[in-house]
Parts: structure tokens; sequence; C-alpha cells
């Protein structure tokens, strides 16, 4: 993976496997494009909070919307959040749905589901959550059919995006050392981790942000601290064809 320094905020490496097709470049654009503004926007949430260690990105999901929408509105003006979809599931009733986010982006319609969960890099094994909420965004999109979408594709087509926001924390009874994460290699940490998962499908789009360490401090809570010194993405990519 190769990584790219970003002012301020650290470093970003970002990783395509098998994006091959015209869609899936556009698509790879979009998705470097709005990995940068997350990291951009997520660092000046926090420099102007002031807050030593509360990240928007240490919420839940609801508030993580709040630097994914605004990232998405610096590549393109035309999206809609949660968009009501009409969705089949075979041998069932019809029933309204919705996709989190309806994207327009050179002259291609994404349809996106986005989950945020977080890692505690320090155990053996990751929760069973970060693969249940990455499996659960892509069956969801699955019972999303072309005739239920035809006025919301474009001419050149329409394509589907999981996408899966991990926030790499740790927590303790006592203040953390300035030295503390000076060994840890979070890349390894997240390789260890997906090798670790059992995934419904391999992910096409891996990245990870390194956070500076001017932003990597303890939050404090009653009786604990908490750091959280990476976030990473997973993703699927996948072409709409039937």
């Amino acid at each position: 993976m190769r990584f790219e320094t970003v002012r301020n905020c650290g470093k970003v490496g970002i990783e395509f496997l098998n994006v091959d097709t015209d869609g899936a470049r556009v698509s790879r654009d979009f998705l470097t494009q709005l990995i940068f503004n997350i990291v951009r926007r997520s660092t000046d949430f926090y420099d102007k909070i002031k807050n030593p260690g509360d990240h928007v990105f240490s919420y839940r999901e609801t508030q993580f919307h709040s630097v994914v929408c605004p990232s998405i509105s610096d590549i393109t003006p035309s999206f809609i959040v949660e968009h009501p979809l009409k969705r089949k599931p075979h041998g069932e009733k019809d029933y309204s749905g919705h996709v989190d986010y309806w994207i327009s982006y050179r002259n291609y319609s994404f349809l996106m589901e986005l989950k945020h969960t977080f890692f505690a890099y320090r155990r053996s094994h990751p929760r069973n959550t970060i693969a249940e909420k990455y499996n659960y965004a892509i069956d969801q999109l699955k019972t999303v059919k072309k005739p239920e979408c035809r006025k919301l594709t474009l001419n050149k087509g329409l394509i589907k995006i999981a996408i899966e926001a991990i926030a790499f924390y740790e927590g303790s009874k006592y203040k953390f050392p300035k030295n503390h994460l000076r060994s840890l290699n979070f890349e390894d940490a997240f390789n260890k981790m997906l090798r670790n998962m059992r995934l419904a499908e391999k992910p096409n789009l891996r990245a990870i942000w390194l956070l500076d360490t001017r932003l990597v401090e303890p939050y404090e809570y009653s009786e604990t601290f908490e750091i959280y010194p990476a976030l990473a993405f997973l993703g699927k990519i996948s072409e709409m064809i039937d």
C-alpha cells in the first residue's frame, strides 16, 4: 500500500484490487477523493473543537455522516442522503427501503451504503460486528435491482458501493505516555484484522489513515482514557448488471 502525507493530518494509504472497468475506475477516482476529504474535514473538526482526543469518527455512524456529507459535496453537488427505494426481495412482498447515499458523478450513479465500527487493535481477534456490518452493507445493496433504479441511473450506468469506516482505538485506566505508539505498525494490524474476519465478499478497496501524532491524544472519560491513532476503510465496488 502506497502512502501519501496529508499536511497536518498524517499519512493515508489507499489500495484498489481488480478495479479495471470504466465504471470501476470512476468509482476509484471518487472514493480516493472522498477518503482524502474525510481525512481533511475530520482533522478540521478536531482542530476547531480543541478538545484533546475528541474525533468525529470516535462517535457513532450517525455523527460520522457529519464529515461524509460535506466530503461528498466537495466532489459533486448532486447527491441525496437516505434515498428511498422500492425493494423486492425474492419471495417477499414489496416494501419500502432506502440507500444511505445516491450520488451522481461523471455520468455514473452510485448507490452507497456506509457503516462505521471500532477495532480494539491490541486484541488478537476483531469484534464480530466489524465483519457483520460490512456483510450487511453488501446484503443491503444486493436486494436492489436495476428495474427499481431506472430513474436513478445516468447514461453510463449504476454502481453499488459498500464501505465501512473502522476506528482503531485503545482504552486504559491510566493516561498514555507520549511514546506509547512508537513501536506499533497499524498497517500490519489492519492486515491481521482482515485475516481474522469472515467476509461475505472480498473487499476491493482497502485504505487506512495514520493520524499525525499531534492528533493522537488521550480522550478522558470519568474513569478511563482512550486514544484513536488510525481510521481504516473497507469497500466493495460492484457495477449493477441485472
